[in-house]
Formats: C-alpha cells, structure tokens, sequence
C-alpha cells in the first residue's frame, strides 16, 4: 500500500497475450489512507512464455497528481522472494507514468516505487505466464527407471525453473551427512548480517574449508557459532517439511530429497544479498576430489552450485545436492543414496541419475 499523502495506481497492459475465458479487469480497494481510497486497476491475463507487458498508472494525492517524480519498477519473479529493480521512469503532468515494455518468462510479481520523497509503493499485482508441461518429466522417468535398478535405497528430486517438485521417493527421510554444510553457510552469513558485521578472515577460515574441503572441525565451530536454533530457520524458510535436527552430531540431521532441492531452489533468496556472490563462489568451486556426481555430468553446460555428503563406512550412504544455472534455465536436484556397496556405487547412482535429467534438458533450446 502506499504511504500517507501518495497513492500509486498501476494498471498491467499485456502484450502478444493468451485470452483466457473469463479474463477480466478487476478493481481492489485497499482501504483509506488520508482520507484517500486507493484503487488499483488489475488486468487479468495469462501470458505465453516471453510475452511483454507494459506496467503503467498514475500517481497523486487525495487533492491530485503528482507531476516529475522519479518512479521504480520492481519484479519478483518465480518463486524468488525478493524484489528486484527493472526500470525506471518519471510522471508526467498529470501523474501518469509507463514504462517500457519487458518479457517475461515466469509468473512475476509488480510493483511500482516512488524514488524520492515520502515513500510510496503500489499494491503488487500477479502476472501469471502459461506453464508448459513439467520440462524434465522425460528425465524424471528415464531416471526413475535408472534407479529402480541400483543396489541400496535411493531417493532423488528434482524442482524445475518454475518451483514444481518431482522424483521418486521425495519425501523419504535419509541422514544429511555434509551436505547440512550448505545450510550451516546460509545460516552464518545470516549472523553476520544480523550482526552487521563483515565477512573477516576469521569467518573466511571456517566457511572455506567447511565447504571447499568437506572440513568437519569447521562446521563443527560454525554450529557452535550461529546454534541449532538459526539452523533450524533456515530449514523452516526454505519450506523443508521432513527436516529433524541432530544437535551437535550434525551428519546425522534428517533430510529428504524434496527438503534439499527445495533448498538449494531457494538458496539464492536466503543469503543476505551482500554474501551471495562469496557463497556462489565457495559452492561452485569445491575442490576436485569432491566434484563428482552432479558436475561431473553436468559441467560445462550448466553452472554448478552443489554440496555432497557421505558415510560409506557407517551406513553406505552418498548424498549430492545441487542448483544448476544456464541462461534463462535455473534448477535444482538431491539424489540421496544409502546401502550403497561402495563410494563408487554411491557416486555412479548419482551421475546416472543426472545423465538421465539432463539428456531431457539438452533436448530443448534455453
């Protein structure tokens, strides 16, 4: 809503757009603000993939339009949660503003800021964009195939560009293992922002070799540092509903294959913005020796953003989960493997499962 004294009404003109049955404008009011009501003007529509929408409106107070003010377009796009900047412009006599228009690709979110002055922010309005059919659902059964014919119990998920959620097994509880590494990162970059504290070099020596290197004293140290409590949030807003925490004896925290891609789906949006490229950095550069399983196969066609976990000894267990960027394609994978005869075995299951998801990928142009 906006701020006392300002109000922004958006309307969303669709360009090149699917008619749906039943597509309408819709009127919201959001209530008084001033002794103004505020009314946004909503179209409607479903859009095919890279279809363009102009955002357009007018902004004013209760008595009239507020002309030459600098104004912010911001996109949510997918299942992301933040706002992000896309453009800008300036009202005109009458408080009237648009913008330019942009493609979109994904369901968007927007919205539209006033730069200067008293704040003011428009409702945001949907822009819904006609989903094709799951893009790995050929993948999706090559694997589940692959896997119904390897040793130990397994399980694997996959969410694809738009957040949907499929596998085999997806909800079976399996032990972390190091993977709950890639959690404990997000959780002490969130202390350090809460902190307002910098990345110094005593958070560097524990973060790099607990992720480049699989370095178990170090997470050890960054548990005791951020607590199971800050842990535990990062499973809670990263949506994982199969999640039990094991204290102190981290490898041992409960996890399913759809709690880790769900994660590292949303792993982007957890860290604060300003460590986001550092942890990039650290989990698409982990040492050789570790980079087998998902990049191994999927280098160098995707970008890969990943963290494995293993007790061979203990129970046969190898786990891998990962994030995989190209262009316009974002996903995320967690193959989990326990019973396995070998860490070979554990690491071929895995590979064997990638294979299959990205063969239907290669397929497609993006």
């Amino acid at each position: 809503m906006a701020s006392r004294g300002a109000l922004i009404g958006i309307v969303v003109v669709a360009l090149c757009a699917l008619p749906v049955t039943g597509a309408r404008a819709r009127r919201v009011n959001l209530g008084h603000r001033g002794g103004a009501t505020v009314l946004i003007h909503a179209a409607r529509t479903r859009l095919r993939p890279g279809s363009s929408v102009r955002v357009a409106g007018v902004l004013e107070r209760a008595h009239g339009p507020i002309a030459g003010q600098l104004l912010e377009m911001q996109f949510r796009i997918g299942t992301t949660r933040r706002f992000v900047d896309v453009a800008h412009t300036y009202t005109d006599a009458a408080g009237r503003f648009r913008f330019p228009p942009v493609r979109l690709f994904l369901d968007t979110r927007v919205r539209v800021v006033r730069v200067a002055g008293p704040r003011a922010i428009s409702r945001a309005l949907s822009i819904l964009v006609q989903r094709p059919p799951f893009r790995t659902l050929g993948g999706v059964i090559a694997a589940a195939h692959y896997l119904a014919g390897r040793a130990g119990i397994k399980a694997f998920a996959v969410v694809d560009d738009d957040g949907r959620l499929a596998g085999v097994a997806v909800r079976r509880r399996f032990h972390s293992a190091s993977v709950v590494k890639s959690m404990l990162l997000v959780a002490y970059l969130r202390m350090l922002d809460e902190q307002h504290r910098a990345l110094d070099p005593v958070s560097q020596g524990l973060l790099y070799p607990m992720i480049h290197s699989s370095d178990n004293g170090a997470a050890s140290a960054v548990l005791a540092a951020v607590g199971e409590a800050a842990l535990n949030r990062v499973a809670r807003d990263a949506g994982m509903r199969d999640y039990v925490a094991a204290g102190s004896t981290w490898g041992f925290t409960e996890v399913s294959a759809a709690d880790l891609a769900r994660f590292f789906a949303e792993q982007d949006d957890l860290i604060p913005r300003r460590f986001d490229g550092y942890a990039r950095w650290l989990l698409s550069s982990i040492e050789a020796g570790e980079s087998w399983g998902i990049p191994a196969v999927a280098r160098p066609s995707f970008d890969v953003f990943f963290k494995g976990g293993w007790l061979p000894e203990v129970e046969g267990l190898v786990n891998q989960a990962a994030r995989l960027e190209r262009r316009r394609v974002r996903f995320a994978l967690a193959v989990l493997t326990t019973h396995d005869p070998s860490m070979a075995y554990g690491e071929q299951t895995i590979e064997g499962v990638t294979a299959r998801l990205l063969q239907a990928r290669r397929g497609r142009a993006g």
